[in-house]
């Protein structure tokens, strides 16, 4: 594991809007930069780099996050290479890790895919689907802003058994699934989804990288908070959420 400091001072020594626009034109929107997104197809530029909050987001297809994650989605590479390549650019040395267990390595990379999917999952869900409006109406009269759902890639699982299961059915297995929390074994056969018609927070770690899952429901029922449980990657005394 590469030490979250390691990590932080890469990022301050990094500036987002350069990085990104090595990639993709972007122009001065006011505080923002904007740009047609690079990860869908679009007319109109929805996709929007923040330099203060250092992160990047596109209103249209939902993508977003840190510097880290722009570059492994454009690139198509493992968080460990980009944050090399990048480090190489700001001149920062990776202290090698010689007690990595490479099995142990390959298990946390493949929890922390199968949140990031459920993350991106939810996401676009309250974005852009019909029953998601009363999480949206209900965001909005708590007073949350546009930019803080997209910061924070904030969700809506939504009242149904099987949503999030059957779009990450074959690209994750059903054991670590199960195992991260998102969704839960039926007593006969198969599995439904742990979370739903509650609003969504992924839970990240000091990469970004969505670790665990935190879901709120919109009336009165019980239990009002549901997290996803402990696992490889997520330790609740570590994570501050």
């Amino acid at each position: 594991m590469i030490p979250d400091a390691v990590l932080n001072q890469i990022q301050d020594r990094l500036d987002i809007v350069e990085v990104i626009g090595g990639y993709v034109p972007l122009r001065n929107a006011g505080k923002n930069f904007k740009a047609p997104c690079p990860f869908h197809h679009e007319k109109t530029p929805s996709f929007v780099v923040n330099p203060d909050k250092q992160i990047f987001h596109c209103f249209g297809c939902g993508v977003g996050g840190n510097v880290f994650r722009f570059v492994m989605q454009i690139e198509k590479k493992d968080f460990r290479e980009v944050v090399q390549a990048l480090a190489d650019r700001v001149g920062i040395e990776i202290p090698a890790d010689k007690n990595v267990d490479p099995a142990i390595a390959e298990r946390a990379a493949i929890f922390a895919k199968a949140n990031t999917l459920a993350a991106d999952f939810y996401h676009q869900f309250l974005l852009g689907r019909k029953e998601a409006e009363k999480a949206r109406t209900y965001l909005q009269k708590r007073g949350v802003l546009p930019e803080t759902i997209a910061a924070f890639k904030l969700g809506f699982a939504p009242d149904s058994w099987g949503a999030f299961y059957e779009a990450a059915k074959g690209t994750i297995p059903d054991a670590i699934l199960e195992k991260a929390g998102l969704v839960i074994a039926r007593k006969e056969d198969g599995y439904y989804d742990r979370f739903r018609q509650r609003i969504i927070f992924p839970i990240l770690d000091a990469r970004g990288v969505a670790v665990a899952l935190g879901g709120r429901v919109l009336d009165d029922s019980l239990p009002k908070y549901l997290n996803s449980p402990e696992t490889p990657i997520y330790s609740k005394s570590n994570v501050l959420y």
